[in-house]
């Protein structure tokens, strides 16, 4: 009886250790991707969020001021966005569904471009608080605000890579257009991954922070490109004579969303990432415009 009892209480350890063991392995993401986005459908800018096929359009902000460039929280549950409902541009906060809504930045200076860390602890936005365009972040709850670039150039677009190690972002600070840029995320390290006389901007990581998606005009007009995260290995993915710009990537890796104006105004588009099965998202007479795809 006794060693029937040893080898149960032993049998017991090793279940507990295993379920310990794949407790810390992370789930599968399997949300259907959604896309949050800016339109004037409704006579000025406002954000919606869609299904990443188009369906179950959903309005979430309501106001005469102009609300622009929102970006999901890695959870899915929030938005931030900026907002001129204050008499200035700042960022804001809100829920999924459009309640909650909280102003983070309150400053007299114009604020944009948030993007949050994979953590969902912090935002980096940029500021002309300082008099010229500058990269910061801050925790959700407003404390903690940290300028991290500090250049005589534009520093914008700031994106967190997937570990959070890392920021890209876009710069004119080597005397040609916008080139896109990565740092460490405290603002250390700054390394400039293109370097080509056209417009280089607006990057967003793919979700295993090996590639990056980006905006460029170095084939006459805008298009969106693919390159490796040390800048090497850059191709064209959209090679339309249209403007295609504003680049997002999945959570899931398979898609990137992006503007384009191939249909005579701007609408949201999918493709896969090697370019592939191109689907029109929106069909409307009004722009649809910034989307970020989760």
């Amino acid at each position: 009886m006794k060693r029937t009892l040893r080898i149960g209480a032993v049998t017991v350890l090793a279940l507990l250790l295993a379920c310990s063991e794949s407790a810390t392995e992370p789930l599968p993401d399997t949300r259907e991707p959604r896309i949050v986005f800016v339109t004037n459908r409704d006579g000025n800018a406002e954000i919606y969020a869609m299904n990443s096929d188009g369906t179950n359009l959903l309005r979430l902000t309501n106001h005469p001021a102009a609300d622009g460039r929102p970006a999901w929280s890695p959870d899915g549950k929030q938005v931030v966005f900026t907002s001129e409902r204050d008499g200035n541009r700042d960022i804001y906060l809100m829920k999924a569904d459009g309640t909650g809504l909280r102003n983070l930045s309150a400053h007299s200076a114009t604020e944009n471009n948030p993007s949050w860390s994979p953590d969902g602890r912090k935002i980096a936005f940029s500021s002309l608080r300082e008099g010229n365009e500058e990269i910061y972040a801050v925790n959700v709850d407003g404390s903690a605000l940290t300028r991290l670039t500090n250049h005589s150039a534009t520093d914008s677009w700031p994106m967190w890579s997937p570990d959070g190690k890392k920021i890209a972002f876009q710069a004119n600070r080597d005397g040609t257009a916008n080139d896109v840029y990565v740092m460490n995320s405290d603002g250390s390290g700054v390394t400039r991954l293109t370097s080509d006389v056209a417009v280089d901007q607006m990057p967003s990581w793919s979700p295993d922070g090996k590639e990056i998606a980006f905006m460029s005009t170095r084939d006459g007009n805008a298009e969106v490109y693919v390159m490796r995260a040390d800048g090497s290995g850059s191709k064209n993915l959209t090679k339309n004579s249209a403007a295609d710009g504003r680049p997002s990537w999945s959570h899931t890796g398979l898609q990137i969303a992006f503007m384009s104006t191939r249909d005579g105004n701007m609408e949201i588009y999918v493709m896969g990432v090697d370019g592939s099965s191109l689907a029109r998202i929106t069909n409307n007479a009004a722009s649809d415009d910034f989307p970020t795809i989760k």
